[in-house]
């Protein structure tokens, strides 16, 4: 069984507009449901293997957050410049050639490329992923390589609007 968590980075500050988009922090609401939603992660016992982010200064800060909050070690975080803003093939990409000694593994990014990713593989699509939010995908399967819509097991899907969240089909 392979677990892939994918968050969409926290509420962004749009009030620094005089920095360019990589550049841009998070907002204290983001920061806020980037603790609420790892510490919910940690007391369900849904800790990753690995986390891997955007380079983007929001992604990260979300990531960092994440990462604290989970009580992951430092050689578990990664930057991956290839999560920013990237389109399905890439994104799908990172996912098919992660390291197979991850059972579990968590991606920071950005839409529209999360929603895009989940919907290929549920058969109920969801609408636009807001700020904050997290979805867990299993699969069952051993090997990253074979993650597919034709093993996806099940999923949920949590937003700071649903903490408990909503189940994937």
């Amino acid at each position: 069984m392979k677990t892939l968590y994918l968050v969409r980075h926290g509420k962004s500050d749009w009030d620094q507009m005089d920095s360019n988009d990589l550049e841009r922090p998070l907002k204290k609401r983001g920061i806020d449901n980037s603790v609420e939603m790892a510490d919910r992660m940690k007391e369900d016992g849904q800790i990753p293997d690995v986390l891997i982010c955007s380079p983007a200064v929001r992604a990260f800060e979300t990531a960092k957050l994440f990462s604290e909050g989970l009580g992951l070690r430092s050689d578990q975080f990664k930057v991956n410049e290839r999560l920013y803003l990237p389109d399905f093939s890439t994104i799908l990409k990172v996912i098919l050639y992660l390291d197979n000694a991850h059972q579990s593994a968590m991606l920071v990014g950005h839409e529209p490329s999360l929603s895009t990713c989940i919907n290929y593989i549920i058969n109920d699509p969801i609408e636009k992923v807001v700020t904050g939010s997290v979805t867990r995908l299993e699969f069952d399967t051993n090997d990253w390589r074979d993650v597919s819509p034709s093993n996806f097991h099940r999923g949920l899907h949590r937003s700071r609007h649903d903490w408990d969240g909503f189940p994937l089909k």
